[in-house]
């Protein structure tokens, strides 16, 4: 991932993301190669060269230590991370959501959750996974 947004850029990020995410939850593949992944995606293979290069260990373990200073430790992922209308950057763990929402849905929660991690002071709101993850198509 590194290595693609050093030279790409943000564009192909999702993208890629989506990939590896389809891969391991939907298809329970955790096994695919960077290589299928990168060309499923129409990038080039030269990118799975990062996968075991060592050097890109600093740059990964930067993007992590600039999550966890805007959460704390004590958190999983996803750390999510934005500029609040007021310049200063906000981060907090999550959301995790079990399904696909239609696009409505979808900037509901997204709105809701900016509201949340703009208020100074709000911390945390959780509870327990009650259903497991539908993959099914929108």
């Amino acid at each position: 991932m590194e290595s693609v947004r050093a030279e790409l850029g943000e564009a192909p990020i999702g993208g890629l993301y989506t990939a590896y995410g389809q891969h391991i939850h939907n298809q329970q593949d955790s096994a695919v190669t960077a290589e299928t992944l990168l060309a499923e995606v129409g990038l080039p293979s030269r990118f799975a060269a990062a996968y075991t290069d060592e050097s890109w260990d600093s740059v990964i373990k930067a993007a992590m230590d600039e999550g966890l200073a805007l959460t704390g430790n004590d958190v999983g992922t996803p750390i999510i991370a934005f500029d609040a209308a007021d310049g200063t950057r906000v981060g907090f763990f999550g959301p995790v959501i079990s399904r696909r929402f239609p696009l409505a849905q979808a900037l509901q929660l997204w709105d809701g959750f900016v509201a949340m991690a703009t208020v100074p002071g709000f911390w945390e709101l959780k509870r327990t996974r009650t259903d497991a993850p539908d993959f099914t198509e929108l």
